[in-house]
């Protein structure tokens, strides 16, 4: 690892200086993942600007909605009854990142910016349509996830600019949802396919009200199945309509062959997947 500045500011004026002042600054949320890159010099940043001085930073609120402070770490999310009360399904893709010392080190909005198609927390928060806040000397943007991400491991962030707050609407709290995981072995690994699924649908004639379904480790980038929730929308959930709808998710996806499994392989675990899913809440009215 190649030497490096470490600034540690107290408010986020000082971050901005900080982010300023130098050609390629980083910024340190948990660093579980920006640490490893640094190891193996993928990353090799000037100045590392570590957050988590900053008050207020690290905070879970319900107001009008869920707002988590982007240094909330993923473990305090698992865990948060009050989350657990109205979002199970949060806590439960939370659970299923990496080990309990990474949940306790890794934050919430590090997740995101790390920006990688298989991250577990983009994956789940695309599904609740959730928002993020953009803050930089110049005031304060909201920026919907599913603009946030611009390529692997590339967001929409200028130089001086940094994610500060994930906000998350109350109207997904009525639908129930599920989040699954596909990898190649039981120990810690990321996903080979990740698909969140958050459904309303009339619980005796299975009419859709509304369906939102959202897939990781399949596109550059974590990606909402438009197309599919388009044609679930207003059906009976029969089994020929979820076949056709996970069908159709595959259909959009652009996986990649690596390592891990190859394109065609991830296709058919989405097929497979999405229609689980759908069918788990559909006989479980929960995950």
């Amino acid at each position: 690892m190649k030497s490096f500045e470490y600034i540690r500011p107290n408010s986020m004026g000082e971050a901005f200086q900080a982010l300023g002042a130098y050609d390629n600054p980083f910024v340190l949320a948990g660093g579980t993942d920006l640490l490893v890159w640094m190891k193996r010099d993928v990353h090799v940043p000037e100045c590392v600007v570590d957050l988590k001085g900053i008050p207020d930073l690290n905070s879970i609120r319900y107001e009008d909605g869920f707002r988590f402070g982007a240094l909330t770490t993923v473990r305090e999310v698992e865990t948060s009854l009050l989350v657990r009360e109205k979002i199970p399904t949060l806590c439960e893709a939370a659970g299923s990142l990496g080990s309990v010392q990474i949940r306790n080190r890794a934050t919430i909005g590090g997740n995101l910016c790390n920006a990688s198609p298989a991250a577990d927390m983009a994956a789940i928060l695309l599904a609740l349509d959730a928002e993020v806040t953009v803050a930089s000397p110049k005031g304060e943007k909201m920026v919907p996830l599913n603009e946030f991400f611009a390529g692997p491991q590339q967001t929409v962030l200028a130089k001086e600019e940094v994610l500060s707050e994930i906000t998350i609407p109350t109207a997904t709290e009525a639908c129930k949802g599920v989040y699954l995981k596909h990898g190649p072995r039981k120990a810690m690994d990321i996903g080979t396919v990740n698909i969140a699924i958050l459904l309303d649908a009339d619980s005796e004639s299975h009419c859709c009200n509304q369906i939102r379904i959202s897939l990781g480790a399949v596109a550059p980038t974590p990606m909402r199945a438009g197309e599919a929730e388009a044609l679930a929308q207003g059906k009976t959930l029969t089994p020929e309509v979820i076949r056709e709808v996970a069908e159709t998710a595959a259909g959009e996806a652009n996986p990649i062959s690596d390592f891990r499994a190859s394109a065609d392989y991830r296709r058919e675990l989405i097929k497979g997947l999405v229609a689980k899913g759908i069918s788990k809440i559909l006989e479980n009215g929960r995950t």
